[in-house]
């Protein structure tokens, strides 16, 4: 049977033996870890970089509200000649769009400039069914 200075003698190594393994161990994995992390930065979008898109820019598959998409549909079609103006009407997946023609236009370009607003918004929102008719 071993003498108690024996014991004590050897839990003294072990301890200092352990002791020095993690002291070894720690100062490794800090001075590793501050070569191999990189720090990170993600957009303000909310999302934390799980995605890298800002919420509010409208998609395929990402439902609006009928203000947002009233104003996105205004826009889009400013840029097709011969519209002044337009107005949009929701009712559920449907969109009904009245535009407001110039007053030079022919009678034979306005299914034109209708079918251009038509082509406009169903490219740029493919989740309604676009309905288009001219106003005087």
């Amino acid at each position: 049977m071993p003498t108690k200075s024996k014991t004590f003698a050897a839990l003294a190594l072990a301890a200092s033996l352990s002791l020095t393994l993690v002291a070894a161990g720690c100062g490794n994995m800090g001075h590793n870890a501050a070569q191999k992390v990189k720090t990170q930065s993600y957009g303000d979008d909310g999302f934390l970089g799980r995605t890298n898109s800002y919420p509010k820019i409208p998609g395929r598959h990402m439902a609006l509200n009928y203000d947002n998409d009233y104003k996105l549909m205004t826009n889009a079609i400013r840029g097709v000649p011969g519209v002044v103006g337009a107005n949009v009407t929701f009712n559920g997946a449907d969109a009904y769009v009245t535009v407001k023609t110039a007053q030079g236009l022919k009678a034979n370009e306005i299914p034109t400039v209708e079918r251009q607003v038509a082509s406009v918004l169903r490219f740029n929102f493919p989740r309604y069914n676009i309905h288009v008719q001219s106003a005087p």
